[in-house]
């Protein structure tokens, strides 16, 4: 008999197809709205400058499931589509897939370095520079250089670590090719095409999907039930985060394919409430800031 903790075999299958066509989109959406930043002022420029820094915060949803290898078929596909989900936030595919994989082993514990916690929140400034992150380009900056010279910011193999190099390299040379032909032939698009929404509007939008994962739960237990949260939320919210609103049974099944979530979800809960909504999810992240702030 199947139960909630033990999902059948087929719920472990991927959908590449699925995956392929959530590549296609976020592809086809970022194009659009490029062209829209190009051809238009006004509310339509504001539009679309907006749509730029949710579908960026979306792409690293959707690089999240590659980082698993479980989005496309095979390592070097999975490599591959993570790295475009992730170029336009600077976030590089073998650095971030160390670090998230780091969170999932130590999740609970002092290690996991790599997730919030309530030194991120001691008072307002750390708060809006969390949240802001204007550190991001400067960290990317200085965590090349690094790489560049052999050295690591991470709990690197050498596989892994030559792996991170090479990308890094490569993002590196993008976005100074970016700035440099952008400043030069395209200024609007430069700055509202991708300076905007990647720096100052997709930081502040994938904060508000992420945060309710743990923030607020027991960063203390290695219990998940006390450490991670899952929560409700409308059907676009969820597509948009990539069904992880279902964090605790991703940790609990880091191999099942996202989409395979909310199912697992439903039967887990059985009978009982679907688990808080994702109002009373914030509210919880909330007042798990105000408390940093009042310990801080």
């Amino acid at each position: 008999m199947t139960t909630p903790s033990n999902p059948p075999v087929a719920a472990f299958t991927p959908s590449y197809a699925l995956s392929l066509a959530k590549l296609v989109g976020f592809s086809a959406a970022v194009s659009v709205l490029l062209w829209m930043v190009d051809t238009n002022d006004g509310p339509l420029l504001f539009a679309a400058t907006l749509g730029l820094g949710l579908i960026f915060a979306h792409g690293l949803e959707l690089q999240h499931e590659a980082l698993h290898g479980i989005f496309l078929r095979g390592e070097t596909a999975n490599r591959l589509a993570g790295s475009l989900l992730g170029a336009p936030m600077l976030a590089s595919f073998t650095d971030t897939r160390i670090r998230h994989l780091h969170h999932h082993r130590h999740v609970g514990t002092p290690a996991d370095v790599f997730d919030r916690s309530c030194r991120d929140f001691t008072n307002r400034r750390a708060i809006l520079l969390h949240i802001f992150d204007p550190a991001r380009l400067p960290a990317f900056l200085q965590a090349t250089f690094m790489l560049a010279r052999g050295g690591c910011t991470g709990p690197f193999g050498a596989k892994s670590l030559a792996r991170a190099r090479t990308e890094h390299l490569a993002l590196a040379a993008l976005a100074v090719g970016l700035i440099v032909t952008g400043g030069i032939l395209a200024p609007r698009l430069l700055v509202f095409g991708w300076l905007v929404p990647a720096f100052l509007i997709t930081p502040p939008l994938h904060f508000l999907m992420t945060a309710p994962e743990h923030l607020g739960r027991d960063p203390a237990s290695r219990d998940l039930t006390a450490n991670t949260r899952s929560y409700r939320a409308p059907a676009l919210w969820s597509y948009l985060v990539n069904y992880d609103n279902y964090h605790l049974e991703h940790h609990r099944y880091p191999a099942m394919p996202f989409h395979r979530l909310p199912a697992l979800h439903a039967r887990r809960m059985g009978e009982r409430p679907g688990g808080p909504s994702y109002g009373a999810a914030l509210g919880e992240v909330a007042a798990a800031i105000a408390a940093c702030r009042r310990t801080g």
